[in-house]
C-alpha cells in the first residue's frame, strides 16, 4: 500500500503546472470585476461575467480579517510548509471525539490549490495533488502572497466571491471600515458559505462569529473592549444582501464611451477590475428618471398609449455627463433612446439657420417674408405621374407678409424660416457639420432647417453646448479617470474642445432662445426666468410623433424627448413647448438646486440693446400693412404661440 501511494505522488507531481518567473501571483489571480462609481466617490454599477469578485491586495486587507482567517482556518498558517501535520491530527482527534467531521485538515494554502487548481470531488487522487500543489505554492509564493490570493479567491455566500466583495454585498462597506464583529463574520463564513449565510441562518452565522472573536480574544488579536463591542453589534446592517448593479441607462452609457474610445478592451472591462470615477451624479439618475417616468406614465394613460417613451440627457458646464435616462423603466426596456436611436429633432434645428444669419450680419430686428411657399420636389405621384410639390406650413395655417428674425425664432414660425434659409442654405449645412449635427457626406435640403434629418440626444446637447459656452463646442464625457487593480491611473477624461462659431454671433441667439422661454413656445417653463436665466429651443416633428425641449442654464445643457416607439402620432397638439418643457423645468429646478446656476455673461439687456441696426426691410409698398400687423403681433405676442414641423415632403401644420 505503501508503495503504491509513493508511485502515485510521483506520478501526481509529474503533472502538477510548474512555476517559472511568469507563473507567479500575478498569474494565478481571477478575473475581477470592473467598478464605476459615481460623482459622490461611491459605487453605481459593476462590469463582470462569472462571479462576482473585486481585487484586495493584501496591503488593503485590514489586518483584524486576516488574523480572523487565520483564527478560523489555519491557526498555524505562518509557522507550517504549506501541510501543516499538527493541523491534520487536532483535526482528526476531535473529528473522532465528536463522532462526526467537525474540523477539516487542509491549511490555507492546500484550500487555495484545490480554488484555484482541483475540482472539489473528494478522492484520494485529489487530496494527493493538492497537498502537491500547497507545497510548490510555498516554494513560489510568501505568505503574504497566499493570502492575498486566497483571500481573493474564497467564496463567501450571497454570490460574493472574495473578501472585498463580500465586504460590499453583506455590509455595503469597503475592507477599511469593517469592524472586527464583521471581521470574524466573513471569516466564520469560510467553513459553509450557505450554512453560515448570515440572511438565511442568522443564528447560525452569530454564533460561529463570536466563537472566533472569542478565540481571537484569547490569542490576543482584539482587545477586551473589542471583543465585549463586537459580539454586541448586529450581524449587518443590511436588510437583504447588496446585487451588483450590472446594467442601466447610465452605465449602458459610460461602456459605451469606453469602448468608442478604446479606454479598455472589452475583455479588459468586464475581468480586469478597473477602477472608474465617472460625472454622473446618481442622486440626479435617479431624480430624472422619476420625473420622466412619472409624465410619460400620466401622458400614455391620458392618451391610452401603451408604447409612450421618453428620454433625457444633460451635461454640465465642462460637457461632463449628469444624467442619461434612456426609457421610462430599464427593467422593462433596455433600449437607450438617448443615444443609441436617431430620429428627426424638429425645429430643434431651426437654431443653427438664425446663427448662421446672425453670423452674416443680419440683425434681429430685420425683416424675412412670411408667406406660403411651395417648391417642387424630387418625387411623383405614383397614380398620376405628376411631380409633388412641397408645401409647408405655419401652425394654424396662419401666414403674414413679414416678421423680424427674433418673433420668427421665438415663436419657431415654419415658413418665415425657410424665407430666411433661402439666403444662404449651404451656409446652413456648413453650420450643421460644424456642429456635428450631421456628417460631411451627408445630403442636404431645405427640410433640413427644420430638423427633418435624424439624430439623436447625445448629438443635440453637444451642439447646444456650444451655444452655452460662446461659440466652443464640448463633447460630452462621463468617464474621468480609470485605474487598473493596481490603482495605476491609466486614462484621464478631458473635453474634447472645437470652436464653431464666434461669440458675439451665439450671444444674439442666446437672448432670442431666452425669448423662447420667456414668452415664446416654451413659455410653459418660464416660471424658472424669476430664478435664473433659461435658454432654449422646442422641438415637434411631423405628425405629432416626437417632441423636445433642448435648454441651458449657465450650469448644464439639457435635452428631454418624447415619442412612440411605433413611430406613430403621439396625439394632435402633441409639442414640445407642452409636453417636454415641463419635465425639463422640474429637473433644471434639482440641476440648478444643486448646481447653482446664475445669470449668463453678458446679461441679456446687454445683448438686446447692443443688436445691430436693421439692413432687411419689407418693400415700401407692404410697410403699413406689416407694422399694422406688427402692432397686433405684440399685443398678442404671450397668447399665440406658433411651432414647429419636422420632415420634408409634409404640408401638415406643425407646433
Amino acid at each position: 500500500m505503501l508503495r503504491l501511494l509513493i508511485a502515485l505522488l510521483i506520478l501526481i507531481s509529474a503533472t502538477i503546472p510548474s512555476f517559472g518567473s511568469t507563473a507567479y501571483k500575478n498569474k494565478l489571480m481571477p478575473p475581477f470585476a470592473s467598478t464605476v462609481y459615481g460623482n459622490n466617490g461611491k459605487p453605481i454599477g459593476f462590469f463582470y461575467t462569472g462571479k462576482f469578485r473585486l481585487y484586495a491586495p493584501y496591503s488593503k486587507i485590514p489586518k483584524t480579517l486576516i488574523y480572523a482567517v487565520i483564527t478560523a482556518e489555519d491557526e498555524r498558517f505562518f509557522k507550517h510548509s504549506g501541510i501543516d501535520p499538527i493541523g491534520i491530527v487536532r483535526a482528526a482527534i476531535t473529528d473522532i471525539s465528536r463522532g462526526k467531521i467537525v474540523q477539516g485538515g487542509s491549511t490555507i494554502t492546500q484550500q487555495l490549490a484545490k480554488m484555484v487548481f482541483l475540482s472539489p470531488k473528494r478522492t484520494i487522487e485529489r487530496k494527493l495533488k493538492e497537498i502537491e500543489l500547497a507545497k510548490k505554492l510555498e516554494e513560489n509564493l510568501t505568505k503574504e502572497e497566499i493570502l492575498e490570493l486566497y483571500l481573493n479567491y474564497v467564496y463567501l455566500s450571497n454570490g460574493a466571491y472574495g473578501v472585498r466583495a463580500a465586504a460590499w454585498v453583506l455590509f455595503g462597506e469597503n475592507l477599511n471600515q469593517l469592524t472586527p464583529a464583521q471581521c470574524a463574520l466573513i471569516a466564520g463564513i469560510i467553513r459553509g458559505p450557505e450554512y453560515y449565510n448570515p440572511f438565511k441562518h442568522p443564528q447560525r452565522a452569530l454564533k460561529r462569529r463570536n466563537l472566533i472573536l472569542k478565540k481571537m480574544l484569547d490569542k490576543g488579536y482584539i482587545s477586551k473592549e473589542e471583543y465585549n463591542q463586537a459580539v454586541n453589534e448586529p450581524l449587518t446592517p443590511l436588510k437583504t444582501p447588496n446585487r451588483p448593479r450590472t446594467a442601466g441607462y447610465d452605465l449602458d452609457f459610460v461602456k459605451f464611451e469606453i469602448l468608442k474610445k478604446g479606454i479598455l478592451t472589452t475583455r479588459q472591462l468586464y475581468s480586469g477590475g478597473y477602477s472608474i470615477y465617472t460625472s454622473i451624479d446618481p442622486e440626479i439618475e435617479k431624480y430624472a428618471q422619476n420625473v420622466l417616468k412619472q409624465f410619460n406614465e400620466a401622458y400614455s394613460k391620458a392618451h391610452k398609449l401603451e408604447d409612450l417613451q421618453c428620454a433625457g440627457f444633460a451635461v454640465d458646464k465642462d460637457g461632463k455627463v449628469i444624467f442619461v435616462v434612456g426609457g421610462s423603466d430599464y427593467s422593462q426596456t433596455k433600449l437607450n433612446r438617448a443615444f443609441q436611436v436617431q430620429r428627426p429633432i424638429g425645429s430643434t434645428a431651426k437654431p443653427f439657420t438664425y446663427l448662421t444669419a446672425f453670423q452674416n450680419g443680419w440683425s434681429p430686428l430685420d425683416f424675412i417674408p412670411n408667406q406660403p411657399i411651395e417648391m417642387p420636389m424630387d418625387k411623383f405621384d405614383p397614380r398620376t405621374g405628376k411631380r409633388l410639390w412641397w408645401k409647408p406650413e405655419n401652425y394654424g395655417k396662419k401666414f403674414s407678409p413679414f416678421m423680424t428674425l427674433r418673433q420668427a425664432l421665438m415663436n419657431s414660425v415654419n415658413v418665415a424660416t425657410l424665407h430666411l434659409a433661402m439666403n444662404f442654405p449651404r451656409k446652413i449645412r456648413e453650420n450643421l457639420i460644424k456642429f456635428e449635427l450631421i456628417s460631411p457626406d451627408s445630403p442636404f435640403d431645405l427640410s433640413y432647417v427644420l430638423g427633418s434629418f435624424p439624430s439623436n440626444l447625445y448629438r443635440v446637447v453637444r451642439a447646444y453646448t456650444a451655444f452655452q459656452s460662446g461659440g466652443i463646442l464640448k463633447e460630452p464625457y462621463s468617464v474621468l479617470k480609470v485605474k487598473n487593480r493596481y490603482e495605476k491611473t491609466v486614462y484621464i477624461g478631458y473635453p474634447r474642445l472645437k470652436k464653431v462659431s464666434d461669440p458675439e454671433s451665439v450671444f444674439i441667439l442666446r437672448s432670442i432662445m431666452q425669448d423662447v422661454v420667456k414668452n415664446g413656445t416654451a413659455a410653459s417653463i418660464s416660471y424658472l426666468t424669476d430664478r435664473f436665466d433659461v435658454a432654449g429651443k422646442t422641438g415637434t416633428t411631423n405628425d405629432y410623433r416626437d417632441t423636445y425641449f433642448t435648454g441651458f442654464t449657465t450650469s448644464f445643457v439639457m435635452s428631454v424627448w418624447f415619442g412612440r416607439d411605433s413611430y406613430k402620432t403621439m396625439w394632435r397638439g402633441a409639442t414640445g413647448g407642452g409636453v417636454s418643457a415641463p419635465p425639463w423645468g422640474k429637473i433644471a429646478l434639482k440641476l440648478c438646486e444643486k448646481f447653482s446656476c446664475s445669470k449668463f455673461v453678458p446679461p441679456y439687456e446687454e445683448i438686446v440693446k447692443s443688436y445691430p441696426p436693421p439692413t432687411h426691410f419689407p418693400e415700401k409698398e407692404m410697410e403699413e400693412l406689416y407694422y399694422d400687423q406688427l402692432i397686433n403681433q405684440l399685443g398678442e405676442e404671450t397668447s399665440s404661440k406658433e411651432e414647429e414641423v419636422g420632415e420634408s415632403n409634409s404640408s401638415s401644420d406643425r407646433r
